[in-house]
């Protein structure tokens, strides 16, 4: 309850001081109902949440005032360039946009005269570009003064003991920026916009605590530094400094999206695991040595303590050491009187030390986790080995990793939906060998200043199952049907949670007359009680054998037959649905576009006219229409829309044709850069281009070869395509100047179907759909979308024309298939 309401006062400044205000109202009228011998039993429950909530409240009335600092408010509104002071709060995360574009952000705290202001720094690879995953054998260092634009070469001159900046967790900085105001709930009050960079003298770092700070922070960044140097010079070792430290510069972007998909990304980034390791192989070492209980504790705090010294103050380090500590103190929820209560403190310290992480996801992922391994690892550690025999330290990795999918399974479905089958098997595998990379990436991180050569067979060996994870995240993001169709949202979430919870219902009954626990019951509860005559009192608590079966075969009925209606009977209702004759397909992408085209009598050879912007929709959509290999690609022009999910299909195209380069961007064009990187040979289209394939034939109408166009738009390819027996005109985002030259040249328009240009945007000609006069106008339009496509005087041209208009936004995907003048129409979401 308290977590709840402290994530709707964080959402409203200045409503945390009220809700204290309440809180401490109703203890005092819980005290006064205790006086007059009214609500005795419930007083210690009001007291406690409402003494928490008073605590909590002014933890957030506090903070309000530091992230209300006048000067940042003030900057943030001039939108001008600031000089800030500030300290790094983790590693640097890399990703790119659409258009292949990298750029990276790092949580960071800036210095204000009212405390530590929580910001997101946001910066293109080329101000920092070591930071890159792509970078295989990149160093994240920089050095100081680095500035957009200039070589990504380290320059001659400051070594790297003369101050080279370490990027990390702990590292302070000097930034030049823009600040932006974000949102009040959001855990970072204000992103800045890095311009430039340098790392600030040591005598900023005034006083002996800034001195210890600077140098402790010095110290870990260069063992971190030492780590990832030996790993680099190993191959197959680049997981090692992410499995230690969480440092995933050394990995490729294809492992890594291998790795996001088959959800293996935690085991890189630190969690409890890591913690609950170092404590648990540091206590373990103690109790070798003969130390005694109280001395192997203190170890294992000092061991918590260096390791997170190491890593760096990162929130969710903060985060996975509190749960580390819970789950170690009750040996994985075996000591039951520990567990939850232990669980209950750590959630209230963690809000304490930053309220704003009650709205976080990773929040109520970890606090989810760690409860599923409370309340189920040892059930789970027990049940494995009565099911297979084997060492408890085999079976307990595997019951950690299914506890944490099982109870973390409906809150991931409110971030994305479907039902992630191939991450749970790639968990379970990956399971045991994740704590051998992380120790090992630790003793060679320690190893590494004093005995290089140590590290780096210590690296190696790390590398062995890193090779195994990396393997695994490989062989399972490959596999047919990886994630199964199950709704996202709240719906999601809570039909999966009642899925579960029928399980867990079904197991608890079973174990509780036909386990251990009944078997060991069962002939005291037919004894008498040796206090009462008759019957001991659980003996008629206890079901029939009969009813148990029945209530057992009831739940797990339900909860399969709840489960297959999503994952199987839907997706399978749908594709019979599908015809299997289809030539043209209109994908629902949102707003973007994305075309499947193709000659029903040779269904293998298939076209794909851009991808859209959303990777999960275009696969979504190529999985429903059985496209497994794209024999060509057409990427019409280099818009984000268009281009956005490239990386969904690189794996499974044969060959690419692209627009021609503009005058706006001149060279610059990531998509070629991906194209080539993934070994796709690429043709520049342009007029008079022509070809065929497998009864699939095309036609480039436009842009002219051997002209330059202003734009993205002008430059987009132009299609008359014969899929089968029916002709498209495919204008991508052609506008009106684009159409009128485009009929100028004398070329044929007239097509079956027309897709029409830019989402159905007003800049058309009417002249162009006159002279496709199309059966059929598909428009690929996102829903609701804030551009006000497609606009009415586009929709009364076509239907001017006799066009009918077929739109994604109302109809989902569309397939149209038959013969012109019979063409036969299927829409996802008919109205």
């Amino acid at each position: 309850m308290a977590w709840a309401l402290v994530a709707g006062a964080i959402g409203v400044p200045g409503s945390g001081r009220w809700l204290g205000l309440a809180a401490l109202t109703v203890g005092i009228v819980g005290i006064a109902c205790v006086r007059t011998r009214r609500g005795g039993l419930l007083l210690p429950f009001v007291a406690l949440g409402c003494a928490m909530l008073v605590l909590l409240s002014a933890r957030i009335d506090a903070l309000e005032v530091v992230r209300a600092d006048p000067q940042f408010a003030e900057a943030a509104a001039r939108q001008s360039a600031q000089t800030i002071d500030l300290e790094l709060r983790g590693f640097p995360r890399s990703s790119s946009d659409s258009s292949g574009n990298r750029s990276s952000w790092v949580r960071a705290s800036a210095h204000s005269e009212r405390g530590e202001m929580p910001v997101v720094l946001w910066f293109d690879d080329d101000v920092a570009p070591t930071v890159s995953p792509a970078r295989s054998a990149a160093i994240s260092e920089a050095t100081p003064g680095s500035r957009r634009g200039e070589s990504n070469e380290r320059p001659a001159g400051p070594s790297h003991s003369e101050g080279a900046l370490l990027w990390g967790p702990g590292t302070p900085l000097r930034v030049v920026g823009t600040l932006v105001a974000l949102d009040p709930g959001s855990s970072a009050r204000y992103g800045i916009r890095i311009a430039s960079f340098e790392q600030p003298r040591d005598d900023l770092a005034a006083g002996a605590w800034g001195s210890l700070r600077t140098g402790t922070a010095r110290l870990a960044a260069h063992l971190r530094v030492g780590l990832r140097e030996a790993a680099s010079s190993i191959a197959g070792a680049e997981l090692v400094p992410g499995f230690a430290v969480g440092d995933t510069s050394l990995v490729s972007a294809r492992l890594d999206s291998k790795m996001q998909e088959s959800s293996l990304t935690h085991l890189v980034a630190v969690s409890g695991a890591n913690c609950a390791l170092v404590v648990g192989a540091m206590t373990a070492l103690a109790g070798w040595l003969g130390v005694p209980r109280r001395g192997r504790l203190l170890l294992g705090g000092l061991a918590l303590a260096g390791f997170v010294t190491v890593v760096g103050p990162d929130p969710s380090l903060q985060r996975a050491a509190v749960m580390a500590c819970v789950v170690l103190l009750s040996s994985f929820g075996g000591k039951r009187a520990i567990a939850l209560p232990g669980l209950g403190l750590a959630i209230l310290v963690l809000l304490v030390a930053d309220p704003w992480q009650a709205l976080q996801p990773g929040f109520a992922l970890s606090v989810a986790a760690t409860a599923g391994i409370l309340l189920w690892v040892p059930y789970l550690t027990a049940a494995l080995g009565r099911a297979v025999p084997s060492p408890k330290w085999v079976r307990l990795p595997i019951a950690v990793a299914v506890a944490a999918q099982f109870a973390c399974g409906p809150l991931l479905l409110l971030v994305q939906a479907g039902f992630p089958a191939a991450g749970f098997i790639a968990n379970v595998l990956a399971a045991p060998a994740a704590p051998w990379g992380t120790g090992l990436g630790l003793l060679a991180m320690l190893a590494a200043p004093v005995a290089p050569m140590a590290a780096s067979a210590l690296v190696w060996l790390g590398s062995l199952p890193a090779r195994w994870i990396a393997a695994t995240a490989e062989v399972t993001s490959a596999l047919p049907g990886a994630r199964w169709a199950w709704p996202g949202g709240w719906f999601g979430a809570l039909l999966l949670a009642a899925v579960e919870a029928a399980v867990l219902v079904a197991w608890w009954l079973l174990e509780r007359r036909f386990g251990e626990r009944g078997a060991q019951e069962r002939p005291v509860a037919r004894a008498e009680s040796p206090v009462t005559s008759g019957p001991v009192p659980w003996e008629r608590k206890l079901p029939r054998p009969r009813r148990v079966v029945v209530c057992i075969s009831g739940l797990l009925c339900a909860a399969i037959g709840v489960f297959i209606g999503p994952t199987l009977v839907v997706p399978t209702t749908e594709r019979l649905t599908i015809p299997n004759d289809w030539s043209v397909v209109a994908c629902d992408v949102g707003q973007g576009d994305a075309f499947l085209l193709r000659d029903p009598q040779n269904p293998g050879a298939v076209m794909l006219v851009d991808t859209g912007d959303d990777r999960e929709m275009l696969g979504s959509c190529l999985d429903r229409f059985g496209v497994q290999r794209i024999a060509i690609l057409v990427l019409t022009h280099d818009d984000r829309d268009h281009v956005g999910a490239l990386s969904e299909v690189l794996d499974r195209v044969d060959q690419a044709i692209v627009a021609p380069n503009n005058r706006e961007d001149g060279d610059a064009r990531p998509v070629l850069a991906q194209l080539h990187a993934a070994q796709v040979p690429t043709q520049i289209g342009t007029r008079g281009m022509a070809d065929a394939v497998g009864g699939l034939s095309w036609e480039v109408l436009a842009p002219e070869s051997g002209v330059t166009p202003p734009d993205t738009n002008g430059a987009s390819l132009v299609l008359r395509v014969r899929a089968g027996d029916i002709s498209v005109l495919m204008l991508a985002d052609t506008g009106e100047d684009e159409q009128l030259a485009l009929q100028r040249t004398g070329v044929r328009l007239e097509a079956d179907v027309l897709k029409v240009a830019h989402h159905g945007s007003a800049d058309h000609d009417p002249g162009v759909f006159a002279a496709s006069s199309a059966e059929v106008a598909l428009i690929s339009v996102g829903a609701e979308n804030s551009y006000g496509h497609p606009a009415p005087s586009t929709i009364a041209g076509l239907r001017r024309s006799r066009t009918a208009v077929l739109r994604t936004d109302q109809m989902g995907a569309i397939a149209v298939s038959g013969a012109p003048g019979a063409l036969d129409i299927w829409v996802e979401d008919g109205e």
